[in-house]
Protein backbone atom coordinates (compact mmCIF):
# COMPACT_ATOMS: atom_id res chain seq x y z
CA UNK A 1 0.00 0.00 0.00
CA UNK A 2 1.35 3.40 -0.96
CA UNK A 3 1.72 5.78 1.95
CA UNK A 4 0.04 8.68 0.16
CA UNK A 5 -3.71 8.31 -0.48
CA UNK A 6 -5.08 8.96 -3.97
CA UNK A 7 -8.38 10.15 -2.51
CA UNK A 8 -9.13 11.64 0.88
CA UNK A 9 -12.52 12.80 2.13
CA UNK A 10 -13.80 14.16 5.44
CA UNK A 11 -17.37 13.61 6.61
CA UNK A 12 -19.52 14.78 9.53
CA UNK A 13 -17.09 17.49 10.65
CA UNK A 14 -19.56 18.88 13.20
CA UNK A 15 -20.02 15.54 14.95
CA UNK A 16 -19.07 15.51 18.64
CA UNK A 17 -17.17 12.22 18.66
CA UNK A 18 -16.14 12.46 22.33
CA UNK A 19 -19.79 12.92 23.35
CA UNK A 20 -20.89 9.95 21.25
CA UNK A 21 -18.18 7.80 22.83
CA UNK A 22 -19.25 8.91 26.33
CA UNK A 23 -22.80 7.84 25.39
CA UNK A 24 -21.60 4.36 24.38
CA UNK A 25 -20.34 4.90 20.85
CA UNK A 26 -17.25 3.23 19.39
CA UNK A 27 -14.67 5.36 17.58
CA UNK A 28 -12.68 3.15 15.27
CA UNK A 29 -10.77 2.69 12.09
CA UNK A 30 -11.37 -0.01 9.48
CA UNK A 31 -9.14 -1.03 6.60
CA UNK A 32 -11.31 -2.42 3.83
CA UNK A 33 -9.58 -4.26 1.03
CA UNK A 34 -10.89 -5.32 -2.34
CA UNK A 35 -9.41 -7.52 -5.04
CA UNK A 36 -10.42 -7.95 -8.64
CA UNK A 37 -9.17 -8.85 -12.08
CA UNK A 38 -9.74 -5.31 -13.36
CA UNK A 39 -8.12 -2.21 -11.89
CA UNK A 40 -11.05 0.10 -12.59
CA UNK A 41 -13.60 -2.40 -11.24
CA UNK A 42 -11.58 -2.75 -8.02
CA UNK A 43 -11.48 1.04 -7.60
CA UNK A 44 -15.22 1.39 -8.25
CA UNK A 45 -15.95 -1.43 -5.78
CA UNK A 46 -14.00 0.33 -3.02
CA UNK A 47 -15.66 3.66 -3.73
CA UNK A 48 -19.10 2.04 -3.80
CA UNK A 49 -18.58 0.24 -0.50
CA UNK A 50 -17.43 3.30 1.38
CA UNK A 51 -19.06 6.28 -0.32
CA UNK A 52 -22.27 4.39 -1.08
CA UNK A 53 -23.14 1.62 1.34
CA UNK A 54 -21.06 2.52 4.41
CA UNK A 55 -21.82 6.25 4.17
CA UNK A 56 -25.54 5.50 4.23
CA UNK A 57 -25.43 3.09 7.18
CA UNK A 58 -27.72 3.92 10.04
CA UNK A 59 -26.06 4.04 13.47
CA UNK A 60 -22.63 4.63 11.89
CA UNK A 61 -21.02 7.93 10.89
CA UNK A 62 -17.93 8.11 8.71
CA UNK A 63 -15.44 10.74 9.88
CA UNK A 64 -12.61 10.35 7.38
CA UNK A 65 -11.75 8.10 4.45
CA UNK A 66 -8.42 7.60 2.67
CA UNK A 67 -8.26 5.53 -0.49
CA UNK A 68 -4.90 4.19 -1.54
CA UNK A 69 -3.80 3.35 -5.08
CA UNK A 70 -5.04 0.15 -6.68
CA UNK A 71 -1.98 -2.01 -7.36
CA UNK A 72 -1.31 -5.10 -9.40
CA UNK A 73 -0.69 -8.11 -7.17
CA UNK A 74 2.71 -9.45 -8.22
CA UNK A 75 2.16 -12.68 -6.27
CA UNK A 76 -0.85 -13.87 -8.31
CA UNK A 77 -0.64 -17.25 -10.01
CA UNK A 78 0.13 -15.65 -13.38
CA UNK A 79 -2.99 -16.99 -15.09
CA UNK A 80 -4.94 -13.83 -14.44
CA UNK A 81 -4.02 -10.34 -13.36
CA UNK A 82 -5.18 -9.46 -9.86
CA UNK A 83 -5.49 -5.93 -8.54
CA UNK A 84 -6.02 -4.89 -4.95
CA UNK A 85 -6.75 -1.71 -3.11
CA UNK A 86 -7.33 -0.52 0.43
CA UNK A 87 -9.41 2.23 1.92
CA UNK A 88 -8.92 3.39 5.49
CA UNK A 89 -12.14 4.53 7.13
CA UNK A 90 -12.34 6.34 10.46
CA UNK A 91 -15.83 6.24 11.91
CA UNK A 92 -17.99 6.22 15.00
CA UNK A 93 -20.78 3.73 15.62
CA UNK A 94 -23.73 4.15 17.96
CA UNK A 95 -22.51 1.31 20.20
CA UNK A 96 -20.41 -1.83 20.30
CA UNK A 97 -23.21 -3.96 18.82
CA UNK A 98 -23.33 -1.78 15.69
CA UNK A 99 -19.55 -1.75 15.44
CA UNK A 100 -19.44 -5.56 15.47
CA UNK A 101 -22.38 -5.74 13.05
CA UNK A 102 -20.53 -3.49 10.62
CA UNK A 103 -17.33 -5.51 10.97
CA UNK A 104 -19.25 -8.73 10.24
CA UNK A 105 -20.89 -7.26 7.12
CA UNK A 106 -17.90 -5.42 5.62
CA UNK A 107 -15.12 -7.85 6.61
CA UNK A 108 -12.28 -5.37 6.99
CA UNK A 109 -8.74 -6.73 6.75
CA UNK A 110 -7.75 -4.76 9.87
CA UNK A 111 -9.62 -3.03 12.69
CA UNK A 112 -8.54 -0.46 15.26
CA UNK A 113 -10.68 0.73 18.16
CA UNK A 114 -9.57 4.26 18.98
CA UNK A 115 -11.99 4.89 21.85
CA UNK A 116 -13.17 4.00 24.41
CA UNK A 117 -10.43 2.18 26.32
CA UNK A 118 -13.01 -0.17 27.83
CA UNK A 119 -16.45 -1.45 26.82
CA UNK A 120 -18.99 -2.71 29.36
CA UNK A 121 -22.04 -4.58 28.19
CA UNK A 122 -25.22 -5.58 30.00
CA UNK A 123 -26.43 -9.14 29.50
CA UNK A 124 -29.26 -8.03 27.15
CA UNK A 125 -26.67 -6.21 25.01
CA UNK A 126 -24.47 -9.31 24.92
CA UNK A 127 -27.50 -11.41 23.96
CA UNK A 128 -28.35 -9.05 21.08
CA UNK A 129 -24.74 -9.01 19.92
CA UNK A 130 -24.41 -12.80 19.98
CA UNK A 131 -27.75 -13.17 18.18
CA UNK A 132 -26.52 -10.79 15.45
CA UNK A 133 -23.28 -12.74 15.02
CA UNK A 134 -25.19 -16.04 14.89
CA UNK A 135 -27.61 -14.69 12.28
CA UNK A 136 -24.81 -13.32 10.12
CA UNK A 137 -22.89 -16.60 10.39
CA UNK A 138 -25.97 -18.50 9.23
CA UNK A 139 -26.43 -16.16 6.26
CA UNK A 140 -22.80 -16.65 5.20
CA UNK A 141 -22.97 -20.42 5.72
CA UNK A 142 -26.11 -20.64 3.59
CA UNK A 143 -24.50 -18.58 0.83
CA UNK A 144 -21.41 -20.78 0.84
CA UNK A 145 -23.50 -23.95 0.85
CA UNK A 146 -25.54 -22.74 -2.13
CA UNK A 147 -22.33 -22.22 -4.12
CA UNK A 148 -20.98 -25.70 -3.39
CA UNK A 149 -21.52 -28.68 -5.66
CA UNK A 150 -23.36 -31.69 -4.22
CA UNK A 151 -20.17 -33.75 -3.88
CA UNK A 152 -18.41 -30.88 -2.10
CA UNK A 153 -21.28 -30.54 0.38
CA UNK A 154 -21.29 -34.31 0.99
CA UNK A 155 -17.53 -34.33 1.63
CA UNK A 156 -17.88 -31.43 4.05
CA UNK A 157 -20.72 -33.14 5.95
CA UNK A 158 -18.69 -36.34 6.22
CA UNK A 159 -15.74 -34.40 7.56
CA UNK A 160 -17.91 -32.57 10.12
CA UNK A 161 -19.51 -35.83 11.29
CA UNK A 162 -16.09 -37.50 11.60
CA UNK A 163 -14.84 -34.59 13.74
CA UNK A 164 -17.87 -34.87 16.03
CA UNK A 165 -17.09 -38.54 16.72
CA UNK A 166 -13.50 -37.80 17.77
Amino acid sequence: MDEKPILEKTFNEDLDVEKLVREGGIHGRLYIEVQGNNMEAAKKALESVVFGRLASERNVSILHAKMFDIVKDEESDGKEEVFSGVIEVELVSRDFRWFVNMVMRYGPSAIEIIAPEEVRLKSDQVHSLVADVSEMTQVYANQIMSLMKDEERLAMYKKLLAEEQD
